[in-house]
């Protein structure tokens, strides 16, 4: 069963706080969407919405939480279990949405899958303030692997450094990786990366920075595909934004 991300949360201890530092950093805008201190995002290129930091199943989610759009939401719930991952949170009803699960992977990073009521196609990646990357950090990459796999269908072709595959079957207009956990700039990275596509990397560094966030690596180069930093926000959620080059990802 094919899956695509398809919708991003943002925790946030102070809703106010960190709308602005998202709305002046990516241009990302943000209005009520049902339950209080909970807002819908427009403009990342993805689903979005911005909710007060909670855990989900007993665990903490991570600052920033994918949602992955799936066929069939009960293959999808035997498939998390047989293959060594956790049901954090059983299926169940998001009225007008789908038919939704929280799971934790075999490495311990949480995410979501949704048996989406309406089709949706994601806008083309190009942009500023758009969605582009997510990574998945892995204790054991072998492991994790078989894993995705067996639950998304994806398959992995390595790509530049060692332990680094790039996802393929991800959905058109994003790309998406599998790696080898680590640390940057004394930070433990979250289980899901996301990077954030910017047409000025430099103007977005000083927006990080006067808006109440943190770059916690200084611009590097990766070859072949842009110029990237990684960040906290205003929240102390961890993410990347990258200048890109022109580059095709597998599909």
């Amino acid at each position: 069963m094919p899956a695509h991300a398809r919708h991003l949360s943002i925790m946030a201890d102070d809703l106010a706080r960190a709308r602005g530092f998202y709305k002046r950093v990516f241009g990302w805008t943000f209005e009520p969407g049902g339950p209080p201190d909970f807002l819908l995002m427009t403009g990342a290129g993805i689903g979005g919405a911005l909710n007060l930091r909670h855990t989900q199943g007993g665990r903490a989610l991570d600052g920033l939480d994918l949602t992955f759009a799936v066929g069939d939401i009960r293959a999808a719930t035997a498939a998390v279990e047989a293959g060594g991952g956790t049901i954090l949170l059983p299926e169940y009803d998001l009225v007008g949405v789908g038919r939704m699960i929280a799971f934790a992977d075999t490495e311990g990073n949480t995410a979501k899958a949704c048996q989406y009521e309406r089709a949706w196609t994601s806008p083309p990646r190009d942009g500023a303030g758009v969605f582009r990357h997510f990574s998945i950090n892995a204790d054991d990459i072998p492991r994790a692997r078989g894993f995705y796999e067996r639950l998304f269908g994806w398959t992995f072709e390595p790509w530049g450094p060692p332990d680094f595959f790039q996802a393929v079957g991800v959905g058109q207009g994003h790309s998406g990786s599998l790696q080898g956990r680590r640390s940057i700039g004394g930070h433990v990275m979250p289980g899901i990366e996301i990077t954030v596509g910017v047409d000025d990397l430099t103007a977005t560094q000083a927006a990080i920075a006067q808006n109440g966030g943190t770059a916690i690596t200084p611009p590097f180069q990766i070859g072949g595909v842009g110029e990237l930093i990684y960040f906290q926000d205003s929240e102390g959620n961890i993410a990347g934004a990258m200048q890109y080059e022109a580059v095709q990802w597998p599909a």
